[in-house]
């Protein structure tokens, strides 16, 4: 159960993908809000997704500004507190990439970047630390014109990589993450 929390959290923190992967221009700006403009349209707000493959996954994530505006934080909880994370999203400034980490309650974290390939749509890849026999992730997804925002991931398993399902995404002003207790 908790191998599948994991997996399902990992792909729950995947933000939403395109599926071209050409990308997106940039915005100029290197710092404060105006850099994080392809996120704007989901900081402020709290999405509650249901999982593709198991429809008892229920995440819950809410979006905000951190460092001041400098940042994007993203708090999230599977299936009421079971499992929990948070997420920093910074764009680098000698690269203008944007780049992750990202904590949980499962005793691991992960690092990666993350490329807007349209709008509201991006491509992620990551690097997976402290799960054995999961090193690597790709996500891919968009927020659709209905307002439902879709992630899809993918793992790699013996060189090949393979489609492990994903969340659907509402907005829902209701939901609450809750963090389990240490």
């Amino acid at each position: 159960m908790i191998r599948e929390l994991v997996l399902a959290s990992v792909i729950a923190l995947s933000v939403p993908m395109a599926a071209l992967a050409q990308p997106a221009p940039l915005p100029e700006a290197m710092s404060g809000r105006a850099a994080y403009a392809p996120f704007a349209i989901m900081v402020g707000k709290t999405w509650r997704g249901q999982g593709t493959k198991d429809a008892k996954a229920e995440d819950i994530q809410r979006w905000e500004w951190a460092v001041g505006g400098h940042a994007i934080r993203i708090v999230h909880s599977v299936n009421n507190g079971a499992y929990a994370g948070e997420s920093l999203i910074f764009r680098d400034k000698d690269t203008g990439n944007y780049i992750f980490h990202y904590f949980t309650t499962g005793g691991f974290h992960t690092t990666g970047t993350i490329r807007p390939t349209g709008p509201v749509a991006f491509e992620m890849e990551e690097a997976v630390h402290g799960v054995k026999g999961l090193a690597a992730l790709k996500s891919t997804g968009v927020l659709g014109t209905d307002g439902i925002y879709r992630t899809r991931s993918k793992v790699e398993k013996d060189g090949q990589w393979v489609e492990v399902g994903g969340f659907d995404y509402r907005e829902d002003a209701t939901a609450k993450v809750v963090m389990p207790a240490p």
